[in-house]
């Protein structure tokens, strides 16, 4: 199953993932390593929006693989997928979600 998050599906502030959790993510070398960019572009950049305030083009957006914190995983709540940022606008503008549980 992949959820398309973007600006046109009402996806504001209240909808994103906190930005403590998104930069944990963005920041993990392995999660990384286990996740090429190549792979994210391939499967969704046709898909991918631009910033909605600054209209910078998804290609140009940061991407990279995001996965909820452990404790999200216990609870059964757990959220893994692509994630692209304008780190202009400091805005979470996609996610397509990967694996869900």
């Amino acid at each position: 199953m992949i959820l398309v998050m973007n600006d046109e599906d009402d996806f504001d502030d209240d909808d994103q993932y906190p930005w403590e959790d998104v930069e944990a993510a963005r920041k993990n070398p392995r999660l990384q390593r286990e996740h090429p960019l190549a792979d994210g572009h391939r499967a969704y950049l046709p898909a991918a929006k631009v910033c909605p305030q600054c209209q910078t083009p998804a290609g140009q957006l940061s991407w990279f693989y995001f996965e909820s914190p452990s404790e999200t995983w216990e609870h059964l709540c757990g959220r893994a997928g692509w994630m692209t940022v304008c780190d202009r606008c400091h805005l979470q503008v996609d996610f397509f979600l990967e694996v869900l549980n």
